[in-house]
């Protein structure tokens, strides 16, 4: 969420960058919350962060979606012109590229960090026979 607001003010509103700019922006501006809403609220994991298990790989995933809805973003800028001159509606067509690509990756991601970044580790139960 941090993200989709960050890129429409920046892209959309204020025009500080283009599509491709916005895009980093708004996705390294969304990253750090992002990461400590998931391991806090999502995951319930608290306590220190361990940096080889989860800091990290978690970055790596923020990097490919960063790559992949800055291609996104770029893309349907570049075919922004085919909406006419409606400023709106072509923030909405970027816009609408940029959040897919992350719909798109979401399903991977969730999956990657509830089984393997932020998954609870069972506690090995010994048997005891009577």
């Amino acid at each position: 969420m941090i993200s989709q607001v960050v890129f429409i003010a920046s892209y959309g509103v204020f025009q500080i960058f283009d599509a491709r700019g916005s895009s980093i922006f708004a996705t390294v501006a969304g990253a750090v919350p992002s990461y400590f809403m998931n391991r806090y609220w999502a995951w319930e994991k608290h306590g220190k962060s361990h940096l080889s298990k989860e800091v990290v790989p978690y970055f790596v995933m923020a990097l490919l979606s960063l790559v992949f809805s800055t291609w996104s973003a770029d893309f349907a800028s570049s075919h922004r012109g085919m909406l006419g001159a409606s400023h709106l509606a072509q923030v909405a067509l970027v816009d609408g590229a940029y959040i897919a690509s992350f719909v798109i990756l979401w399903f991977a991601k969730y999956a990657f960090m509830d089984k393997v970044l932020f998954a609870k580790r069972s506690q090995r139960v010994e048997e005891v026979s009577v």
